[in-house]
């Protein structure tokens, strides 16, 4: 299969480009907004750098996209419309109505389609997904969660695209970062988030304003469990990290999916109910192939490029799906409102 790059910053170099190569891709070749960058980023991996988006989807079967947030809808849906299967990294789009009419583009041609969230392809988080299906946890009765990262915590920092809402979209970290964690909990717990109640800040004042949100903790219902999550890209003092911790009547489990470092870099405990937590091993047979001591970013998508590829062999949709990244986007949705409104929202 012939993949497009769309997109030449570091992400696409880092794990997009390299993993569809070595999951036996072909690489047909990248296009960006900056020819010069798709250029060097060409030379790179010795493949072509295209000055049009129209030739790159004519010499391609499908197109990987590592673009900012605002691109995401119009570049997918040209995509889908010219007949290609996407692979769109997370968030799907600013908005659930750029969301849904990237995945009903994609029904309506017919074209397989993946949100690529990292975890999904992260080894804690598949194993701790097994364990809650199994029924190691009981009921779920509680989720805690949180992603915090200090990428912006410098005051005299650059305000970045990420903190400007007409490209990153109005939630800031609330979407950047919790479109990792919604779907990590969407993911492990099998449980959809139903309503949430948001508090949101923007907390750092720069020479360039930041217009989405740097901080906001989320109380969330899903069904009958609870939730509680805290996201932050002002968070100093450790190393990002990301964490989902779930309480169960028979037991609970924490998860620290790799982040940085390597593919095992990762955390996971088990406790039984009443009792104390210890490390689990993870079923070897999720490497499916893979280096464990392999990067970070990479390691997790070489696993997506495998399940999209996969999936346009087959022509059945890959796990994350375009569906998911808009259940995400609808949480995501739900939080920026709730945020404004002071008040509990429907999700969906």
């Amino acid at each position: 299969m012939r993949i497009g790059i769309v997109g030449a910053g570091w992400w696409a170099g880092f794990a997009h480009l390299p993993a569809f190569k070595d999951a036996g891709a072909e690489i047909a070749g990248i296009y960006s907004r900056t020819p010069t960058h798709a250029q060097k980023l060409a030379e790179q991996f010795g493949v072509r750098a295209f000055e049009s988006y129209e030739d790159l989807l004519a010499a391609c079967d499908g197109v990987a996209v590592s673009t900012t947030d605002d691109t995401h809808a119009p570049l997918g849906i040209q995509a889908l419309e010219a007949g290609k299967h996407l692979f769109m990294d997370k968030p799907l789009a600013r908005t659930v109505q750029e969301g849904q009419a990237i995945v009903d583009a994609a029904r309506a041609h017919q074209r397989i389609g993946l949100t690529a969230f990292t975890s999904r392809g992260d080894l804690a988080a598949e194993t701790a997904q097994r364990l809650v299906q199994s029924g190691e946890v009981g009921e779920i009765l509680y989720v805690r969660g949180y992603f915090h990262g200090g990428f912006m915590g410098d005051p005299q920092g650059p305000t970045t695209w990420r903190a400007k809402a007409e490209i990153g979209g109005a939630g800031g970290a609330l979407a950047d970062l919790g479109a990792h964690l919604f779907d990590l909990v969407r993911m492990v717990t099998g449980l959809e988030f139903t309503q949430v109640m948001t508090q949101a800040h923007i907390h750092l004042k720069r020479p360039d304003p930041v217009t989405n949100f740097d901080e906001g903790a989320v109380l969330a219902r899903l069904g009958e469990a609870s939730g509680a999550f805290s996201l932050s890209r002002v968070h100093i003092g450790a190393d990002q990290r990301l964490e989902l911790e779930i309480q169960g009547s028979k037991g609970a489990l924490k998860l620290s999916p790799a982040l940085w470092g390597q593919g095992d870099s990762f955390q996971l405990l088990l406790a039984r109910r009443p009792g104390f937590y210890q490390p689990v091993t993870p079923d070897p047979s999720l490497l499916r192939g893979r280096n464990p001591e392999s990067a970070w970013g990479y390691f997790q998508f070489i696993e997506l490029a495998r399940r999209f590829l996969e999936g346009a062999r087959t022509h059945r949709q890959p796990s994350p799906s375009l569906e998911d990244g808009l259940a995400a986007q609808k949480v995501i949705e739900a939080v920026v409102q709730s945020s404004q409104q002071q008040d509990w929202v429907a999700v969906g």
